[in-house]
């Protein structure tokens, strides 16, 4: 019968199966074993937050300067042809004007005008412009109206607000607490509410005047 015996280790087997970190742990002075060293956390690879994409039609060179000092960034048309090109991109916020070209209070069935851009945003839906914020900042209130109310009937997020009313609201960037933010979208959901209810009331005020006989 054959007995297999592991021979003995000696120290030169075992220097030469050491790791550094045990040769450090035999080697710390004082007789003390040294610990292991903990590896390196690996370096945050978070990506920075990308810049707010901005769109900004209007005419007016006064309102293009103010909008432009606070924004910088914001790329500017002042053409409804340009703006629906431009439009096939993502937008974090769109502020459209709608009477162009020097004119005012233009009829809103133009193809040169802001309601024909919004038109176009809703003749089909648009998915990348679905989280897209829309500003109406005209100051023709009938045609601002109807391009807010067309927009929100097509599930777009807009808001009529009259260029220079609360600029420093409407073109601040900076962050917000998460609180201020829930207030906020808590206001617009209800300013939208608002429009809407408005408009169910002046439809149901037409359908009653078109019923023959009594009238209310």
């Amino acid at each position: 019968m054959f007995v297999t015996e592991t021979p003995p280790r000696t120290e030169a087997a075992d220097s030469a199966s050491a790791t550094p970190a045990d040769v450090a742990a035999q080697t710390a002075p004082n007789g003390l074993k040294a610990s292991r060293v903990a590896p390196a956390p690996a370096a945050s690879t978070k990506p920075a937050s990308r810049p707010r994409r901005v769109l900004f039609m209007d005419d007016d060179a006064r309102r293009v300067e103010v909008f432009l000092q606070r924004c910088p960034e914001a790329v500017w048309v002042k053409s409804a042809d340009t703006c629906i090109v431009r439009l096939s991109e993502c937008w974090d916020e769109v502020h459209l004007d709608h009477d162009l070209g020097g004119e005012q209070f233009v009829d809103t069935s133009r193809d040169d005008c802001g309601m024909a851009v919004v038109r176009w945003l809703c003749a089909k839906p648009r998915p990348h412009h679905i989280s897209t914020r829309f500003f109406i900042h005209s100051y023709n209130l009938a045609a601002a109206s109807l391009m807010v109310e067309c927009l929100l009937r097509n599930g777009y997020t807009a808001e009529f607000r009259p260029f220079g009313f609360d600029l420093v609201d409407l073109l601040s960037f900076e962050d917000i607490s998460p609180a201020l933010a829930l207030r906020a979208a808590r206001a617009r959901r209800l300013r939208s509410w608002r429009v809407r209810l408005r408009v169910f009331m002046h439809r149901l005020k037409r359908f009653f005047r078109l019923i023959p006989g009594d009238r209310l």
